[in-house]
């Protein structure tokens, strides 16, 4: 049991003693903080005397008043002067290096920049003509949807993302979260919303931010809720934001990302056009049907099912192509949100006139490079230039995710030809002009198109009506003595080659002949060795 002593009656007291002991206890417990305080000041100016006469750093004085004050418990009175106004942070140094971040003005100084600060891709906003930094707004929804993330077969998935406040556009696959532009030296004011009717907890890191996982922990929002945060834009370069919040991943391969610019204080140089692509992943549990769920299994493996610029495929291809002028320097930014595989990017038909490894343009570009490495979560600024009209190919050069997997994209260079850089003759016309000849027997056409890849195996392999049809005839029967005689209709190069290594044509143009004469009974399986899921049979009957 907890019992409570209860105050002494005062009305009695021992003879002798003071009617109120407590009072001379607390004249001894005053005196004794007096005499302290007057201890402090004396070891106070003692301390100044002995720094100024031994030249002792006056940081260990000051550290040595703030011990002996903590110690007797005493609080310094606060000051009583006006402070003045606050004077322009100076950069941080570091015995060794430079600083290269700005001068910070005071946030209290700092007006709001008037220039717009975001566009969906593959736009860029236009770069800001101020000189000095102001803060600049920005303000996001957050949208869960569905979207179709391969036209051509209408497979959908859904996709979480972000947009511009206000804006009723539904974020789709085709579309990563709208870019934002700032210059160094600014502050974001970045205000986030996650609408009642969403039903997960999201969040924005952005890695252009300094700040407790680059401003994730306090952009955290449950639906119906908002966050506001500001951020110093401390080094300039194109840097990658994602949603950090529950599970990371997954929240990224369900499309939560996007790109932040930040453009140096002395701006680089001029270009003509300017883009914005992100490549990224989608991890499906299936190629058909409507929707399709998330594999989380192939996310961890890092087996995705589609790798893509901007969201989908044909995202840039066909009627999103972009498109230059001869002579035009165009500049991408470009981002790579992964989130696990590296991007090898690469201009098909030309060259990076100019790359900001890592996006870091502070630093002096690397001049003509064939292919760039952007690593997950990475960036990088490159500029290439349309000196003669074609077609431009942007793929991540690890092929199998471009043919396969749908990295690709297409900017279209329109203008003069320029013979000095480029001139096509055709085909020289051969010596003898005379058609080739055919024997008499069967004839089977590699048909056009048939370099297409199929999955293998397939089960309509050798049906008549194959999906992509490699073969004028599949499956041919003829006769024992039959001389089969097969035409590369094909403007890629082929082979018809047994696979018990009976007949090989080597390789065949388009318009080459091979012939073989079929003397034994029995089946055989042929294929073109640099397409093997180009397969057929000969059945030879007696």
């Amino acid at each position: 049991m907890i019992t409570t002593d209860r105050r002494p009656d005062t009305q009695g007291h021992t003879p002798g003693v003071p009617a109120h002991p407590h009072y001379t206890l607390g004249t001894l417990v005053i005196g004794g903080l007096l005499a302290a305080i007057v201890a402090v000041v004396i070891g106070v100016v003692a301390l100044a005397l002995q720094a100024d006469h031994e030249s002792v750093d006056s940081d260990i004085v000051n550290a040595l008043v703030d011990e002996r004050v903590a110690a007797t418990g005493a609080v310094a009175a606060p000051a009583t002067t006006v402070a003045p106004a606050p004077e322009p942070t100076p950069a941080p140094t570091e015995a060794g290096f430079g600083s290269v971040m700005p001068e910070m003005v005071p946030k209290s100084q700092l007006s709001v920049a008037p220039e717009p600060a975001t566009a969906y891709a593959p736009n860029v906003p236009l770069a800001s003509t101020r000189t000095e930094p102001a803060i600049v707004e920005v303000e996001f929804d957050i949208v869960e949807e569905v979207a179709t993330i391969d036209p051509e077969t209408g497979v959908q998935f859904e996709t979480w993302g972000y947009r511009v406040r206000g804006d009723d556009r539904t974020v789709a696959a085709g579309s990563p979260g709208p870019m934002v532009r700032a210059r160094v030296g600014d502050v974001l004011r970045f205000v986030i919303h996650n609408p009642a009717t969403n039903l997960r907890v999201h969040n924005v890191d952005f890695h252009a931010v300094t700040g407790q996982g680059g401003g994730a922990a306090d952009t955290t929002v449950a639906p119906g809720e908002s966050a506001v945060i500001e951020a110093r834009m401390l080094y300039p370069g194109i840097f990658m934001y994602h949603c950090a919040a529950g599970d990371v991943p997954a929240h990224i391969a369900h499309g939560m990302y996007g790109g932040i610019l930040v453009d140096p204080a002395e701006p680089l140089p001029e270009a003509d056009a300017e883009f914005y692509i992100v490549q990224s992943e989608y991890y499906l549990q299936g190629t058909e049907g409507e929707i399709q769920e998330l594999d989380r299994a192939a996310l961890t493996d890092e087996h995705p099912t589609m790798v893509v610029f901007n969201g989908a495929k044909g995202a840039l291809t066909g009627d999103n192509a972009l498109s230059i002028r001869v002579g035009d320097r165009a500049r991408f930014y470009f981002v790579n949100a992964g989130l696990n595989l590296d991007s090898n990017f690469h201009p098909i038909g030309s060259h990076w006139d100019a790359v900001w490894p890592e996006g870091a343009t502070l630093n002096e570009p690397i001049r003509g490079s064939q292919t760039t490495l952007v690593p997950a979560g990475g960036g990088v600024v490159v500029d290439l230039i349309g000196l003669v009209p074609s077609n431009i190919i942007l793929v991540d050069h690890a092929l199998t995710r471009t043919f396969d997997k749908g990295a690709i994209g297409i900017v279209s260079v329109v203008g003069a030809e320029n013979p000095e850089i480029f001139e096509a003759f055709g085909e020289p016309a051969p010596e003898d002009t005379e058609a080739p000849v055919v024997p008499e027997g069967e004839v089977v056409d590699i048909v056009a198109g048939s370099w297409e890849f199929q999955d293998q195996p397939a089960d309509d392999e050798f049906a008549e009506n194959e999906s992509i049809p490699d073969y004028s005839v599949n499956v041919l029967t003829v006769k024992a003595g039959t001389t089969v005689t097969w035409i590369n209709q094909d403007d890629q190069q082929h082979t018809v080659t047994a696979v018990d290594g009976s007949f090989d044509s080597g390789f065949m143009a388009q318009g080459d002949v091979f012939s073989y004469t079929f003397d034994t009974p029995g089946e055989y399986e042929y294929a073109c060795t640099p397409h093997l899921w180009m397969r057929a049979k000969v059945i030879v009957e007696p």
